[in-house]
């Protein structure tokens, strides 16, 4: 009978896909509108992922210089396939055909500490980042080459967005621990965090 408290608590643990709060209330923290989420596109023939990702991350923390990142290499017949360096290459040129004497300043992080994107997170910020593989069990539970929005992440719950998924109550629940797995395990973690600080939280009576 004293089993029964600890198969709750895992059970409660385990990844969920639901909307704007974890399974036991904790309130998202970077609650991007459902009609604001844009699905991943193509360029060339390769997913826009990396792009569809800073482009969210740009609508949630205002910054004009990377918004429609997909479309921008669409039209500059650029692959959507993307990498770091791609990112460091080709955002710094958007921002100045734009009229941006300074791009926006941006962190493009390589490796496996995740108390880099807790932070970002806990201070508004949206960080796009590498995932491959879904724990709730999407493309058939199988590996994938992909980048979503990080939208919370504290030491109890990590929660995605994934621009193959939009949409309200698609976002993906899971552990730190599985979160961690699904960062690093295609050669480790990648993340691009904005810099521009976040918005203002929401006012509450």
């Amino acid at each position: 009978m004293r089993s029964l408290p600890l198969l709750t608590v895992v059970f409660a643990l385990a990844a969920s896909v639901g909307g704007n709060k974890a399974p036991d209330g904790t309130e998202i923290a970077c609650d991007l509108p459902a009609d604001l989420h844009r699905r991943n596109s193509t360029s060339r023939g390769q997913g826009c992922c990396v792009w569809t990702s800073i482009h969210h991350a740009a609508l949630w923390q205002n910054v004009p210089a990377y918004l429609e990142a997909p479309k921008w290499i669409q039209q500059h017949g650029v692959p959507g396939g993307a990498w770091s360096g791609s990112v460091e290459k080709y955002l710094p040129q958007m921002a100045r055909e734009r009229g941006y004497a300074e791009p926006p300043a941006f962190l493009n992080y390589e490796g496996n500490d995740p108390s880099i994107l807790r932070l970002a997170c806990q201070t508004g910020r949206m960080p796009s980042v590498t995932y491959c593989f879904s724990p709730t069990g999407r493309y058939g539970g199988g590996r994938i080459a992909h980048m979503v929005n990080l939208v919370h992440a504290d030491n109890k719950w990590f929660a995605v967005l994934d621009n193959n998924y939009p949409g309200a109550n698609q976002i993906e629940w899971m552990t730190p621990q599985e979160f961690k797995r699904t960062w690093t395990e295609m050669g480790g973690g990648w993340a691009v965090i904005l810099l521009q600080p976040a918005p203002p939280p929401v006012p509450h009576n």
